[in-house]
Formats: structure tokens, sequence, C-alpha cells
């Protein structure tokens, strides 16, 4: 198996465990009309060829129909309808296109073709011709005839051609996208062969397989599926009954305070709502309301609490793991925007809720974190179940619980940072925020990145501010933990270097605090004028090794021992020009960096903790506002020292050096609060996204042949070329994986 998130089952138990229902009778009549389907379309016209694709589009939506109406108990009565959207995109943006799916027929309005939309060439697919639309989909179809496509044996076992990998990324990239529109638990999907076809059953723990049915042999079984599929529940279907479309009074209240926004937070509101207000039925994120549940600790909050949301600002594009939505929502019942946090958390002993951590963090009184509002697992309990489906004598994966939490301030993700000077200060009250919870919470983030830190501000002074505890943990909990797991918590790029590669070291506040360092190389590497912008293939080389190199060693994914070589030298990698303030901070550091690193035992770590044994690897300046800092107390004396005076010893409240800098937050605050002394910086130094030094890199791979494209307008210019290749082809052949059904986990 190339990839252990997948499964398979016999159809028999398919049925039983992922679809609920009776055993329904077929009519003889049904079975001779689904054989009767697959034969013409899928043979062809002459002896060993086979139909083209479009063919049996129509006779898969007449069965399919036929068979939920019978499922419903007749004619006309199940709420389900099968269409044959495989030409027709929901936007003229994005050429992706189902080749059937399943709608709710009351989305009639949604789904059906605008009167300019081109017709179909084959007369007999008129009559259930559709668009796709991702934000409605209820179970797609993917559909090919071409053997070397074909993505799953006959057991559900992965086929291995190069075009087998590539149809089972479009399957991936399709649920995935659906999952991101819609509110769903699972999702089935159907992966149709000639005349076998393979049932899916998708959730945020795995993919469960069915073996084909041969639907020329075993039409009743093909039929079955869909008779169940016809009297399932909206939530045996998958949908989250916690989450309802918002009324049109509900979202007129809303547009409304929307109208009174202003500033930078209007920008995101507009973003969010701005497609449902326009499109309206046709809407790509239709506007929905979801359900969150009270602060135990506020009594006026009585029962769930009610938001609408529309688009997500951020949303993961993995099918598993977390799944992360980030939505600005509007709060009902105190007519304001806040921000919502949607998710999936690891259902594991002794594990606690982000909502928890909150209630945790605010009652030890901990500075520069989100303001948490309400949340908590959602009601009734949404808990993953594919997981029970796999041999756990070789495979353990851990079940997931649907959790929602919603915090006050909607604020700028860090890359919206607009000079290195406002990116100083935030990145000062992040370090602030993790200090305080350090201190007085005993709790580790565990996930300190660029996504996790967020700009707010305090009048006109920007604060930075810490998010997403949902993979933090006690001091005591990390001294109980074995640092046995292959999946490490955090992100790639921003792991320390002993962290990616040594997995079984058990984890340290400096591989928190050294996080810090890596967001500060990132965003310097991407948004401000280097040595490296001059060669792209050394730059390129750069950015891979540092950020994201990753393969797999005996049972651990590993870092480039490039991140630990620059850190014990340090040295960036590159040196910046032209912001001197900058380049001195990045400098400094290093130097705490290489300090640190001079005191850890590579041999020792080689020995204990390695998969295998491996050796250590034109300006405008203006006159600027110094903020008001406070340093903790205990790092006062520390923060106050002459930069000359103490930058060869680097000495942290008196103790002498050298010593490991990182194992408390002493010398970043140090080294961040004297480049804030300063009142003179570059104010023009940072590049804009579409123009930043990523744009252009070549794509680099992570786990299991994860593509990832750097940069804004990179993205941008390939969606383009993919798009304009759409034009003269059926459906986009290009994969997000290479590997398996699933991209990598989050």
């Amino acid at each position: 198996m190339e990839d252990p998130q997948v499964t398979q089952l016999s159809y028999a138990q398919f049925l039983a465990m992922c679809v609920p229902g009776e055993t329904i009778k077929i009519s003889d009549k049904l079975e001779a009309d689904c054989r009767t389907v697959f034969n013409s379309a899928a043979s062809g016209k002459r002896e060993n060829q086979v139909g083209r694709e479009e063919e049996l589009y129509p006779g898969i939506c007449y069965m399919v129909k036929q068979a939920m109406d019978h499922g419903a108990g007749g004619p006309g009565l199940s709420e389900l309808i099968a269409k044959d959207t495989a030409h027709w995109p929901e936007s003229g943006s994005d050429r992706r296109c189902f080749d059937c799916s399943i709608y709710n027929e009351s989305d009639e309005d949604a789904y059906t073709l605008d009167d300019e939309q081109e017709q179909p060439k084959i007369k007999d697919r008129a009559p259930y011709i559709g668009r796709t639309l991702f934000s409605r989909a209820v179970m797609p179809f993917e559909v090919k005839n071409d053997p070397k496509k074909r993505p799953f044996g006959d057991s559900g076992e992965l086929l291995q051609t190069q075009e087998a990998r590539m149809t089972r990324g479009q399957i991936a990239e399709y649920a995935a996208e659906i999952l991101s529109r819609q509110h769903r638990s699972h999702l089935f999907f159907a992966s149709v062969f000639q005349y076998k076809v393979n049932f899916l059953y998708i959730d945020r723990v795995s993919t469960v397989i069915s073996e084909s049915i041969d639907c020329q042999k075993q039409p009743k079984e093909f039929l079955q599926f869909f008779c169940r599929l016809g009297s399932m529940t909206r939530e045996q279907l998958g949908y989250d009954p916690t989450a309802t479309p918002a009324s049109i009074k509900e979202i007129e209240v809303m547009r409304q305070r929307a109208l009174r926004m202003d500033g930078y937070q209007k920008t995101y509101v507009d973003s969010a709502i701005s497609d449902a207000l326009e499109q309206k039925e046709k809407s790509l994120w239709p506007i929905y309301k979801l359900l969150v549940p009270p602060n135990i600790k506020d009594p006026q909050q009585i029962g769930p609490q009610a938001f609408l949301v529309g688009k997500p600002r951020s949303c993961s594009s993995s099918l598993t793991g977390r799944s992360t939505k980030g939505f600005v929502a509007y709060d009902v019942r105190k007519d304001e925007f806040v921000f919502l946090k949607d998710s999936w958390r690891a259902d594991i002993p002794r594990g606690r809720s982000e909502s928890d951590v909150y209630l945790m963090l605010q009652a030890a009184k901990v500075d520069n974190i989100a303001t948490f509002r309400c949340g908590g697992d959602v009601e009734p309990r949404q808990r993953t179940k594919s997981q029970k489906y796999f041999n756990t004598e070789t495979v353990d994966f851990i079940a997931r619980i649907h959790h929602r939490l919603v915090i006050e301030e909607i604020g700028k993700p860090l890359d919206d940072y607009e000079s290195a000077h406002e990116l100083t200060q935030v990145m000062y009250g992040a370090l602030k925020g993790h200090w305080s919870a350090y201190k007085n919470a005993e709790v580790l983030h565990r996930d300190i990145s660029d996504g996790n830190i967020l700009i707010t501000y305090q009048g006109d002074e920007p604060r930075g501010i810490l998010i997403d505890w949902d993979l933090c943990k006690t001091m005591g909990e990390i001294a109980e933990q074995k640092a046995s797991n292959t999946n490490r918590s955090g992100t790639w790029p921003f792991l320390s270097a002993l962290r990616i590669l040594y997995p079984r070291k058990p984890y340290e506040v400096a591989d928190d605090i050294e996080s810090f360092v890596h967001i500060y190389l990132w965003f310097a590497a991407r948004f401000h004028g280097h040595t490296l912008t001059g060669n792209r293939d050394n730059f390129a080389t750069y950015v891979n090794d540092m950020f994201f190199q990753c393969c797999k060693e005996q049972d651990f994914y590993v870092g480039s021992s490039r991140k630990l070589s620059q850190l014990q030298a340090g040295n960036a990698g590159f040196a910046l020009t032209g912001n001197t303030n900058l380049a001195s901070l990045i400098d400094e550091l290093m130097k705490v960096c290489k300090e640190h690193y001079a005191c850890v035992d590579i041999k020792s770590m080689n020995e204990h903790y390695a998969p295998t044994c491996r050796p250590p690897a034109e300006q405008q300046t203006a006159k600027v506002k110094v903020p008001k800092l406070s340093p903790p107390p205990e790092f006062a004396e520390a923060f106050a020292a002459n930069v000359a005076e103490t930058a060869s010893a680097h000495t942290v409240a008196g103790v002498p050096s050298p010593q490991r800098t990182l194992d408390n937050h002493g010398a970043l605050f140090r080294a961040l609060g004297l480049a804030l002394k300063n009142d003179i910086w570059v104010i023009n130094d940072k590049l804009p996204k579409e123009k930043d030094n990523f744009v252009g890199l070549p794509a680099v791979t992570m786990t299991e042949g994860r593509s990832i494209v750097l940069g804004t307008s990179e993205n941008t210019s390939k969606r383009k070329a993919v798009e304009d290749n759409r034009k003269t082809t059926k459906k986009r052949k290009d994969s997000k994986t290479d590997s398996g059904l699933h991209p990598v986990q989050e």
C-alpha cells in the first residue's frame, strides 16, 4: 500500500458499515435496465473497443435516479436527483467538472444551466445536464474508460500506473473542495470504470473503498447502494445538523452590519460574504448559520450561540487531519463580526479541546493571546468512524471530533505586515504571549508558525497575538510523553533543526522558541532584498533545504541537515541588502542560535534520537515611533543592557555564556527589544506579495508527493495555465498527489 490512509472492504462490509438501512427488494425490470445501460455504453460499437465516457453519463443518471426513487418508496419520491455535469463548470474561472453528481432536487435553481451555456452534442444527455457546483454536490462520480486511468482494482486496491495516480489525485482534489465548501462530516464518492464501480466513504481520518461491483453481472448490488442512499437522512449523507442555510432576513441584517464596518476588517468581511450576496442561488460560498457551544464561564450565554459564515478566510487543503477552516463570522446575538474556527481535533486519552485550553489560559491571566468568546465540541457530537475499519494490528488511526470556537479578534495574517518594523513589533508581542503561557500556565504552544500569529491594533499600535492552541501541551504532559510517533506536531517549514532531524527527541521549550527565528528567516527570504535573489537556482535550493525538504527514513519523516548547519554557523544563508536594522536583527538572532547549538551534543543526538546515524549537519527612511516595551520582570536587566556591552557574551538574566540560549525567552526578548529601540527604520522595505522573492521559484515537493508552489503570482499563473489547457480538454488531468488518494495530512 502506498497510502496508509486508505483501506478496502468487501461490498457487503462497506454497505453494512457505511450505508445504513434495510435491504430493499430490487425489481427484475430495474436489474434488466441496469445491465442494458452498462452493456451498451461501456462496451462500445465494435468488438474489444470501449465506448466514450460521455455515452455512459445519461445511463448512470437514469439508473441512479430510478434506484433512489425506488428506495424512497416510488417514482419521484426521493429528494435527490442525478445530473450529467461533465462539461459544465460552476464558473468561468474554474474549469473543473464532475462527470456526474447527485444533488438535492430543491437546489434546481443552482445546478440548472444558464441559457447561454453550451448544450450537449449527444442528444441522450440533454434531459440530465446540470452544472458542477462544489457547494451543493451530495455525491460526485468520476468515470474512466481507459484501463490505464482506472484508479482502483477489483478489490479496491490502488492501481499503480501514473494515470491511475492522477485519477486518484483528481478524486482527492474534488473531495477536498467539496468538504471545504460544505459543512460535512463525511462524503460518498463513486469511481466508475467501464461497467465496474468502486464506492468511497471519506471522512477526516481516512478513506474506505469498496471492492468493485460488476454492473453487468451484479446490477442488484449497484442499485442497492442507491436505493439506500435515496432513503437516507441528511445526517446519514454526511450533512452537519448544526449548519443550516441562513434565512434571507438573517443575511440582510448581517449585510447592514457589514456596511457599517471600516478599516482593514471591512476587507475581510466583504471577502467572506460578497460572493453569496452577489450570486444568490448560484453562490459558490453560500451563507450558513453555525451553532457553537456556549462559554461555560459566561452566564449570559445560554444554549448554542449562532453565527453566520460564508467563504472561509483560511481553509486546509487536506482531506484528513484537523482540516481547519477559519471564518470571519457574524455574531447574531451581539450584532458584530468575530472570528470562528472550525476543526476536527484528535480524540486522544486525556486530550483537551482548544476551547478548554483558552479557558485555562485565561484563568492563568496569559497575555497576548486571542480573546475567547465561546466554543466546544459540536453537539450533537460528531466523531469520525473510518478508523474503525482498519486492521489495528498494522495501523492505528485516531478518531477525530468536530470542534468549533469563536475568538473576538479579526486580525490581519502575519504575512500582511507592512514593514520590518511592524513585523518586529508583532513578533515581540507573540513572543510575549508564548512566554506568558509558559510562565503562568506551564503550556507550550508546539505549533509556532506564520499562520498562528495575528496582527491586531491598539489604536494605531500593531500588536501580535498567538492563536491556534489545539496542539499545545502542558510541561507535565510533555514530560510523560514518549516521542515515538511518526507524525510530529507543528508546521514543517518552522520546526526546529533538531525536530526535523531527530524525530525521537523529546519536545523542549527551545523547539518553540527557535520557531520564532525561522519565521523571521522565512519572511526575510520572501519579502526583503538579499544576496540570493540574483541566483534563482541557488535561492530555490536554499528555500527547499531550509524549509521544505522531507524524506522518509525508516518510519520517520526527516528534513535537510542544512537548517542545523546554518544555525551552528550562526549564518542565515544570505545577507540582507539595504535594511540595516533588519539585517542587524537577523544577525543577532543567528548569534543566539549559534551560541545555543554550541552547547548541543550532536553526537548524543545521533546516538539516541536519529532514525539512522547522521553527521551534524532605493530606500526611504523615516523617523518611527519607538513603542513602549514592557519585558517580563525577570528579563528586564538583560533587556536594558547596551548592545555593545553584551553582543559577545549574550548574557541573559545574569547567566554567563556559553549557554543554551533558546532554553528561555530572554535572548530573543533582548534581540527584538534592542532592535525596536532604534527610531529610524526603512518604511518601504517589504516587497508586495505579487512580486515577492518566492514568485517564479519551482515547486517544492514535500511528503508523499505533495507539491507546493511558492509565491502568489506563481499560484495565479499556474492556475491560468491549467485553465487555458482545460479549454482544449474535457477536464483537468493534473493532480496534487501522485502516490495515493489523499493529499498529505495536515
